[in-house]
């Protein structure tokens, strides 16, 4: 008799087990496959289905996917454009549903706008419409040291130290006013750097700001640290307070190879000697053509001999040419005002050209001047009201970075230090107007 009871009881569990497996909502199509969480045993209760946008996917056709009706999928849609276009969905990104099955509604819709925001919709009981807003998820950034010495290149330095490529770029374009990447750099110049990193559920996502680096160049060390004055302007300086940012950047094209200097040359087209006005930057044909200071187009076209080129006048009576481009942007038009690192254009081969190229020229009171010789003022230095309490908080971070380079800290002793001597510093204080 007691065997017969425990077998009983044994038979009875798995039954009730199959019964719950059975009553799981588990929904695959074709298409893409979703995943429910979660058991069904009451309508009450909502079941949580997750899937990707598929490629042709539209939110409508994806929420008909999962059975949500035509009528409901339109009102969700309409009722959050105000607060996010879910005509904007794009293939790959994650949406999560939560549904009653039982009446065929959906109360809850997530939708992953980017890897650190989501939009969230609810439909409340007795609710006709839906309500939406974009929810935030906070990112852990811890700041870490970083520093490397250049055998081939910036980028395959930085792949070296193990890190992304992208930190590349970021450090190069702290250094766009007084280190130009594609002719000063060589073998032994090394660096150091501060940055913040960005973690979301422990994985890492992105760098965030340079809060202080450090670049040895042919022997000469530029110093560049991130600060915030009293009045909540952030920019980068160096040491001695003079702004990082210059009237213009040392070059117009991000990557690029020096063909031809400024001064008397063999022309190549027509084999006499002549005046060269600018110096010839090789690469590849459609590489973006940035202008190297802020200004007016006052001419923008196409002419035989320069083919489709771009002039800016400046202030202080500079002007900027930039000539045998295969394009010219439409904010680069006659009469438009660009900003110092906007995109006019892109190289190309048009006009008297013997290969993909930009040809660069300035010129200073209307007379052409040598763009590799030109020394640009610095502009927006430290305000002198504020110089002291700015040079506190260089000293201090720069010591930090001195004494990384000693001996490497575990991640958790260098934040603390950094925390303990520098992190104060890190934030505007309160303003001195008034006192």
């Amino acid at each position: 008799m007691g065997i017969f009871l425990f077998l009983l009881t044994c038979c009875s569990g798995i039954f009730h087990i199959l019964f719950i497996m059975e009553n799981s909502f588990f929904h695959r199509n074709g298409n893409g496959e979703s995943k429910a969480i979660g058991w069904i045993k009451s309508g009450n209760k909502p079941v949580v289905v997750e899937n990707r946008i598929q490629k042709g996917d539209t939110i409508i056709t994806a929420l008909k996917r999962e059975n949500v009706d035509y009528p409901s999928a339109h009102r969700l849609v309409s009722d959050v454009k105000s607060v996010y276009d879910l005509k904007k969905v794009r293939t790959g990104k994650k949406y999560t549903l939560f549904l009653n099955r039982e009446k065929g509604e959906l109360k809850r819709f997530r939708y992953e706008i980017d890897i650190d925001r989501y939009l969230e919709v609810t439909k409340g009981e007795g609710d006709i419409g839906y309500k939406g807003k974009i929810v935030t998820v906070p990112f852990h950034m811890q700041r870490e040291f970083i520093s490397g010495e250049i055998h081939v290149s910036l980028f395959a330095s930085i792949l070296e130290c193990g890190e992304k490529p992208e930190l590349a770029d970021i450090m190069a374009s702290l250094y766009d006013y007084d280190i130009d990447f594609n002719r000063d750099i060589q073998k032994g110049d090394s660096y150091s750097l501060l940055v913040e990193k960005m973690f979301l559920k422990g994985r890492f996502v992105r760098y965030g700001n340079i809060l202080a680096a450090e670049f040895v160049n042919k022997g000469k060390t530029i110093q560049v640290v991130r600060y915030t004055d009293p009045e909540g302007v952030t920019a980068y300086y160096h040491p001695d307070g003079r702004s990082v940012k210059k009237m213009f950047l040392r070059c117009p094209l991000p990557f690029m190879r020096l063909t031809s200097s400024y001064g008397n040359r063999r022309h190549p087209l027509f084999g006499f000697s002549r005046q060269h006005n600018g110096i010839d930057l090789a690469a590849p044909p459609g590489t973006a053509v940035r202008a190297t200071a802020s200004g007016i187009v006052f001419q923008a076209g196409y002419n035989d001999s320069k083919g489709r080129f771009v002039s800016i006048r400046h202030k202080n009576n500079f002007v900027t040419e930039y000539y045998h481009l295969s394009g010219i942007v439409s904010g680069a038009k006659s009469g438009a005002r660009v900003e110092q690192g906007q995109l006019i254009g892109y190289v190309g081969n048009s006009g008297w050209s013997t290969g993909y190229h930009l040809h660069y020229g300035v010129r200073k009171n209307g007379v052409f001047i040598n763009p590799l010789l030109l020394k640009p003022p610095t502009i927006e230095p430290v305000k002198t009201v504020y110089m002291k309490n700015f040079k506190g908080y260089t000293s201090d971070i720069f010591a930090f970075v001195s004494s990384s380079k000693l001996f490497k800290m575990p991640q958790p002793m260098s934040e603390a230090m950094l925390s303990a001597s520098v992190k104060p510093l890190l934030q505007p204080i309160s303003p001195l107007i008034g006192r």
